[in-house]
């Protein structure tokens, strides 16, 4: 047989067709029409001939699915005639001309030849020899692995052919040396190394979840093997190779670089993780703009017209490029996240909580190093395809970070609360807590409403412990009010007698502040000076400046004719003054300024009077109410009717309040319908407790004085109550 004549033409018999470094490439099956026509020829051969179809084989060499490009090792020269092998070569060429105009060579590596490697013993082609030699590399060959195979491929005159003539003679079995050559098998000893990091690799619990399609590792798991899905993949497909990489040294940097980036992932911070996955363009500019727009620079999400003019682009050309790099293949798992992933479970488990401690944990815990906002961490969850359990939430300036569900009660508990200060001053967390359920039962829980209330624009604590707090943002009714009011009146109280003057108002304060409380209050409001028990004015109050209308007319009476006076003669002072006698008595009940001294005996808060002096009020008033008794006499009618006679005095003829028997209270009980003398229908008696109310229309019309005399008379079994003038019933 004669030996083939030595060729420097690609292909080369005995090399590969197609250079493994271009596998990714080559990835598609050998058409069927070349291999088709080739079996047409040899069953055409001669006479008593018969067809050779085992040259034509058109599957993969180990017979699991179809031949493709990148299988055409050196054994195409003997499983092929030598046209068909011509025709592949040529398709491998044209297939790779289709990528010589595009960027996928950019950052591929070239593979380094052999050390000792001379350009004589590649047997190259003429123009791409003379290439090579042009840009110095006749002298030092390995140098081609320092550039990637597009800086190779950007050589003038250096073509695809070119580039496949290379690779191919770097690839060929000749430059191996003996040693690495197994006797008659065609097969190089394996790396050790490169089989050791592989398995490394595959112990790495994440490395099943490290996609070919994250641009973190896609270049890294690429280099190991284009076919590989992941990069348990890559190390499983590694550890079953039958052959070494071309270029072992660059493989096993590889593989160990993707293994130092896999096991550094849960050390990075949310920001880093994030752009890794998201900004990974060669792209400064657009890489900047992804990054600012969703806050992985400084933290805090920023919007498309800021982006824009930073980067002097319009808003839309923002939002285009965001959407193109944060854009996922459809259909595709989420990436691996798992400093996100940690953040996020950290944010859930601490909710209810103000958004700035978090994001200060956040911080602590280093997951963030920009301290990255909670919005610019929800933004990424959504980036990442994860469900955002918690919703940020404003409460005036701060914010306050909630589960989905509670996030409409927050705004309803702050409401509450703005508005329990505005008219009492002061409030309790519980006393919030109690109406925020109210209206929002299954939402507004007390650690919600715990966490809303500091957030509140001006709150302050009184007594924590307690639940007592005040907003000093809007504070204005209340015990604001009722401090200025008594410290302008009284100016020195002990706070023993604040409460007690702010107990005097039941409808404002069913129970009072404690001491305690109020003494912190009044060390938190300027202009009031706290000395032990006592509070002071400082400086002291113009009461004319701080009381109006009734309460300035009262003052004034008292000031004048007092400080302690009868609340009659008190009543006829003010109303001959112009006050409404209603008014009059409403103020006296419930005014903090005014104090009860004795019984019908008032004063100003604070005021002193001599021992004496009370005694011979009290002595006065008992003496006139031994005169005037309302309650005349009351007796039985011979039909078994209850009758009550009344001479009405000041206050009974004004407000119609009566008392009944203390021995017919329990029986004169409830509600009575009124008649006129004639039968007529002209109200309602109520009853309780001895006394009875309901005449006050009735002597309006008849135009009641003091001393007139009226008469009731009631049947109990008819629940009827008929008035009239006069005396009693025989």
């Amino acid at each position: 047989m004669t030996t083939p004549r030595v060729s420097n033409h690609y292909p080369r018999r005995g090399e590969r067709i197609a250079p493994l470094t271009l596998r990714e490439f080559l990835l598609e099956p050998v058409p069927e029409r070349i291999l088709a026509s080739r079996v047409r020829e040899t069953q055409h051969t001669g006479e008593g001939q018969q067809p050779e179809t085992s040259l034509v084989r058109s599957t993969h060499p180990t017979g699991d699915g179809p031949l493709r490009l990148c299988d055409l090792d050196e054994s195409v020269w003997d499983r092929f005639p030598a046209e068909v092998v011509l025709e592949l070569a040529r398709l491998v060429v044209d297939r790779m001309a289709g990528y010589h105009a595009r960027k996928v060579f950019q950052y591929r590596h070239f593979p380094r030849p052999p050390a000792g490697t001379r350009l004589e013993d590649l047997r190259l082609e003429n123009r791409t020899r003379r290439c090579l030699v042009r840009e110095g590399f006749e002298e030092n060959p390995a140098a081609l692995g320092d550039h990637s195979i597009g800086e190779i491929m950007s050589l003038r005159a250096f073509g695809p052919r070119c580039l496949v003539d290379l690779l191919a003679a770097l690839e060929s079995p000749r430059l191996r040396s003996a040693a690495e050559w197994q006797s008659g098998a065609g097969q190089s000893p394996l790396s050790e190394e490169l089989t050791a990091a592989a398995r490394r690799l595959a112990a790495i619990p994440e490395a099943r979840l490290i996609r070919r399609d994250d641009a973190r590792f896609a270049r890294l798991i690429e280099s190991l093997d284009v076919e590989a899905r992941t990069a348990a993949d890559a190390a499983k497909r590694l550890q079953a190779r039958i052959l070494d990489p071309p270029d072992l040294p660059y493989a096993v940097e590889q593989l160990r670089l993707l293994i130092a980036r896999i096991e550094e992932m849960p050390r990075l911070t949310v920001e880093a993780e994030l752009i890794g996955i998201f900004a990974a363009t060669p792209v400064e500019r657009n890489r900047e703009i992804l990054i600012g727009y969703y806050g992985w620079r400084d933290g805090r999400p920023h919007t498309l017209t800021e982006i824009g003019a930073r980067f002097r682009v319009t808003r839309e050309r923002v939002r285009q490029i965001c959407a193109k790099l944060t854009r996922r293949p459809k259909g595709a798992p989420p990436p691996l996240a798992p400093v996100t992933d940690r953040a996020l479970q950290l944010v859930e488990s601490r909710l209810p909580a103000a958004a700035d401690a978090i994001e200060a944990e956040l911080q602590r815990e280093g997951l963030t190093a920009v301290g990255l906002q909670l919005e610019a961490l929800a933004a990424a969850a959504e980036l990442l395809e994860r469900p955002v359990r918690f919703r940020v939430v404003g409460v005036d300036a701060r914010r306050l970070a909630v589960t989905p569900e509670q996030a409409e009660a927050v705004p309803a508990i702050a409401d509450l609360a703005r508005k329990e200060i505005y008219f009492h001053g002061l409030s309790t967390v519980r006393q919030i807590e109690r109406l925020a359920a109210e209206k929002h039962t299954a939402r507004a829980k007390p650690p919600l409403v715990a966490a809303t209330l500091p957030l509140v624009d001006g709150f302050a604590w009184l007594d924590e412990r307690g639940g007592w707090f005040r907003l000093r943002s809007i504070e204005k009714h209340g015990l604001p009010k009722t401090v200025e009011k008594i410290l302008a009146v009284a100016g020195e109280v002990t706070f023993a007698q604040m409460r007690a003057a702010m107990g005097r108002n039941r409808r404002l304060w069913k129970d009072p502040p404690p001491e305690s409380v109020l003494c912190e209050f009044c060390r938190q409001t300027p202009g009031v000076r706290v000395e032990g028990n006592r509070v002071a004015a400082d400086p002291p109050r113009d009461w004319r400046q701080v009381l109006a209308g009734v309460e300035r007319q009262l003052v004034e009476v008292l000031t004048e004719h007092g400080p302690i006076m009868d609340r009659g003669a008190l009543e006829d002072l003010c109303v001959s003054g112009g006050m409404n006698r209603f008014s009059f008595h409403a103020f006296v009940s419930w005014s903090p300024v005014i104090e009860q001294v004795g019984h019908s005996l008032y004063g100003l808060l604070g005021a002193k009077a001599a021992p004496r002096t009370l005694d011979a009020l009290a002595a006065s008033r008992r003496a006139k109410r031994a005169l005037h008794r309302v309650l005349d006499s009351h007796g039985t009618t011979a039909d078994g009717r209850i009758w009550l006679r009344y001479r009405l005095s000041k206050a009974a003829s004004t407000y119609a309040v009566i008392t009944v028997p203390a021995a017919l209270k329990e029986t004169v009980c409830g509600r009575f319908t009124l008649l006129s003398p004639e039968g007529d229908p002209v109200g309602t008696l109520a009853t309780k407790d001895g006394r009875a109310w309901g005449l006050g229309a009735f002597l309006r019309r008849q135009h009641a004085r003091i001393d007139d005399h009226v008469v009731l008379i009631l049947d109990l079994a008819a629940r009827t109550a008929t008035v009239s003038w006069g005396d009693a019933p025989e």
